[in-house]
């Protein structure tokens, strides 16, 4: 496997099923809903920094901040986040740090070329209306509130202004029912004839 990645032209991920994620070129045909799921499901939110005993996966996330939106808009707030099943969970603060040492525009093209493989993907066009973009921050902004009141360590430390928090507590799901989750909404949400899974078996610029 390491001579494969290093002798590859373009720099790739092997994802859960084995394919190969381009991370310069994605593109729709790239994506397999599955492995987006079940990274997803696997990545601990914060960083992981959440209170002790405690998992909070970004897939659960993107699931409470889809069932929060008008039904039109279910599928962005399910999508919200997608790109970090391959880029990885990118907390602001360091996505702040990045953009204070010059590299802020790399990542926003990443993560763009990103979302607009996977919106794609889901038959969404890239990038989302103005009003549609606004609706998933606030809803992802009360999303935040909560999991602060709910996962995190009490804190006197001061935050962004921010909605109040919903009053459902958070009881974070084991990650096999959070992939679950995610993809059952996925596949609610669809578009009718969107296909739910594409994935190349082999390495970018690579023959077995």
């Amino acid at each position: 496997m390491t001579r494969f990645l290093s002798q590859s032209s373009q720099p790739w991920l092997q994802t859960v099923s084995g394919g190969a994620w381009p991370l310069l070129a994605p593109a729709a045909q790239h994506v397999n809903w599955r492995d987006v799921a079940n990274s997803l499901a696997r990545l601990c939110r914060f960083n992981g920094h959440v209170a002790e005993n405690a998992f909070y996966s970004v897939a659960e996330h993107c699931c409470r901040v889809a069932d929060v939106l008008p039904v039109d808009l279910r599928l962005h707030g399910l999508l919200h986040d997608a790109h970090e099943a391959f880029l990885g969970d990118i907390t602001q603060p360091l996505k702040r740090a990045m953009a204070a040492m010059g590299a802020g525009p790399v990542l926003t093209s990443l993560e763009e070329a990103h979302d607009r493989a996977i919106f794609a993907a889901a038959g969404l066009p890239y990038p989302p209306s103005p009003e549609a973009a606004r609706q998933v921050k606030q809803a992802d902004l009360r999303l935040l509130a909560t999991e602060r009141r709910d996962l995190l360590s009490h804190s006197r430390l001061r935050w962004l202004a921010m909605p109040d928090p919903l009053p459902t507590v958070i009881r974070p799901w084991p990650w096999p029912k959070a992939a679950d989750e995610w993809l059952d909404r996925l596949h609610r949400w669809l578009p009718p004839r969107t296909p739910l899974a594409a994935a190349p078996a082999n390495p970018v610029g690579e023959s077995t």
